[in-house]
């Protein structure tokens, strides 16, 4: 395979002012089992049931398995608490009071759906194999990266100095603590209605706190990661490989331009149209003054 040169404005950039914002796309160019259809399969042999699950909670707008954080996000607690309602021969044989029930059905049977999938999440991030892929990009071993992927195929593959890698979301080099989430963070307490069944609002609230949970905590994350965003003041050029832009990750995104500004020039590597459909949406909402997209 032709390595892809991605070296730009070496005459009057050096390869410390660049910056790499690395997404899953760069693993999956180099064969790496690394999408959320790959967790998937990966569930098939492991943890079978775990789909049908997800399928049925988390199905109502979208494929889960195309985008599992869109889906996380584009959750109905109704639904949910539809499917995890007892149903008439339950209540009829069962002493325990209907309230009770319907308040803590969602418990008894949602709850336990996503503690197994942050789990089996993590067993699949901790299975991916990277070892033995050839090398498909030139990257600069002085600049600076910031990745959205678990792996470490930076480090390990390409010999990139974990000093200058930042993974966002969590390395499996550091730790099995992986960030996976999404946006639409809501508050529960405008769900109470006066006239509404108490058992049921609470049931509700309760679902939307436990899917708050699985939001990401955006001001945690760039705290957390201080010395990284710090150090982008002398960044003059931004080169993206592999991220679609995709809107969850925004805020990120603004914290770098505020930054870096909004007149250095990003060169974004794009897959597939959508990619580029996001890169002209992202160039346009933060008034970018030179973004150039080419093939990847």
């Amino acid at each position: 395979m032709i390595n892809k040169q991605l070296i730009l404005f070496q005459d009057i950039i050096s390869d410390k002012e660049i910056l790499y914002i690395i997404g899953n796309g760069f693993d999956l160019s180099h064969g790496i089992r690394s999408s959320y259809w790959d967790f998937r399969e990966w569930l098939v042999h492991n943890n079978n049931n775990l789909i049908g699950m997800m399928d049925i909670f988390f199905s109502n707008q979208r494929d889960v398995w195309s985008g599992i954080e869109q889906a996380l996000g584009e959750y109905n607690e109704e639904s949910i608490l539809n499917y995890c309602r007892p149903d008439e021969e339950f209540d009829h044989n069962h002493s325990l009071s209907a309230s009770a029930r319907v308040e803590d059905s969602p418990m008894a049977i949602f709850l336990p759906v996503l503690e197994e999938f942050r789990e089996a999440f993590r067993d699949w991030v901790n299975s991916i194999e990277i070892s033995g892929i050839e090398k498909v990009y030139k990257l600069n071993p002085d600049s600076l990266y910031l990745s959205f992927n678990y792996t470490d195929t930076l480090e390990t593959e390409y010999g990139i100095h974990q000093n200058q890698v930042t993974h966002i979301h969590g390395s499996r080099m550091d730790s099995d603590e992986f960030i996976i989430g999404h946006n639409n963070r809501r508050n529960s307490s405008c769900l109470w209605d006066e006239e509404g069944l108490i058992f049921e609002q609470q049931a509700h609230e309760n679902i939307i706190t436990w899917m708050n949970e699985f939001t990401k905590n955006y001001s945690r994350n760039i705290a957390n990661h201080s010395s990284f965003f710090d150090s982008l003041y002398d960044i003059k050029h931004i080169v993206v490989i592999g991220h679609s832009l995709s809107k969850v990750d925004w805020p990120y995104f603004e914290e770098i331009i505020k930054i870096t500004g909004k007149d250095i020039p990003w060169t974004v590597y794009c897959h597939s149209i959508d990619d580029r459909t996001n890169t002209g949406c992202f160039k346009d909402s933060f008034r970018l003054s030179s973004v150039t997209i080419k093939d990847n």
